[in-house]
């Protein structure tokens, strides 16, 4: 990773670099802290089970909340199969859906964002169809990972793929912030260029996550991300797009919420839920 975005950073100005080491080095840092928590939704059990999480630890093998035991996956032929190993797990109760991960590894979707960032580091370019060749190839091949649960988004793929679409046409709509993630290294690659950054990472997302929800989000998180990259406080690149109301996302008493405790707020006006 460190060789990736070491070239990712080349003919940036240096008082650049500490914004685009804290987005790439934090896109990794803050999944690999998240994994074991993933998909709580009773809260004391994960208060339980690890406390106030602040420092890299592996996932133990049982998750309460887990529903891992009604998602399933048939791959229609060989070409579409990407559980491998793991497909034994699969509809039994209580598992980990990261439970093989160790501490401070991180789940398939970084994983995946990593091998974006190897696709664009070689090419000094974000091309689709590069990285498809890149994922297709990885997701295939018994061993090029250990997370045991494996996104919608990613089964819908192969099954499509499976079946002899396209690459670019395997996609179905989707409404999961999975894919947020991994636009970033593509914001990072061209944050000088913000309307090639958009357009690219639009593209990249759709790969895996098409339709008008997913492209929505997508805008907003950009445009967030290029503010801050650029210099702006998060704080305050929020607050302006809260007033501005121009996404519908923002529709919400955002405002209202900041002078409540997190506790208030979640579970009460946001879900612990998916």
């Amino acid at each position: 990773m460190k060789a990736d975005l070491t070239k990712m950073q080349m003919n940036k100005k240096p008082r650049d670099n500490s914004n685009l080491q804290a987005a790439l080095y934090g896109l990794f840092i803050g999944d690999a802290l998240a994994m074991l928590v993933h998909w709580y939704y009773d809260r004391q059990a994960l208060f339980r089970d690890y406390g106030r999480v602040s420092d890299f630890i592996a996932p133990k093998p049982e998750h309460p909340d887990s529903i891992l035991w009604r998602s399933n996956y048939t791959a229609p032929n060989p070409k579409g199969e990407i559980l491998h190993d793991q497909a034994q797990y699969w509809g039994r109760p209580g598992v980990h859906y990261h439970q093989f991960l160790k501490a401070g590894e991180n789940t398939l979707n970084i994983k995946l964002a990593r091998l974006l960032m190897a696709s664009m580091s070689h090419l000094s370019a974000y091309r689709a169809e590069d990285y498809l060749q890149r994922y297709i190839h990885f997701m295939t091949t018994p061993g090029k990972h250990r997370d045991t649960y494996i996104e919608e988004c990613h089964r819908n793929f192969f099954k499509n793929y499976a079946l002899g679409r396209s690459p670019k046409k395997c996609g179905r709509e989707e409404k999961h912030i999975g894919g947020l993630a991994g636009m970033v290294p593509i914001l990072v690659h061209y944050r000088g260029r913000s309307h090639r950054a958009r357009e690219a990472a639009r593209e990249h997302l759709a790969l895996t996550h098409p339709g008008d929800r997913m492209r929505i989000a997508a805008d907003l998180f950009n445009d967030l991300f290029l503010q801050v990259i650029g210099g702006r406080s998060l704080r305050e690149a929020i607050l302006a797009a809260i007033d501005s109301q121009q996404n519908p996302l923002l529709g919400h008493p955002f405002r209202k919420w900041l002078k409540l405790p997190d506790a208030a707020v979640v579970g009460r006006f946001l879900s612990t839920a998916c």
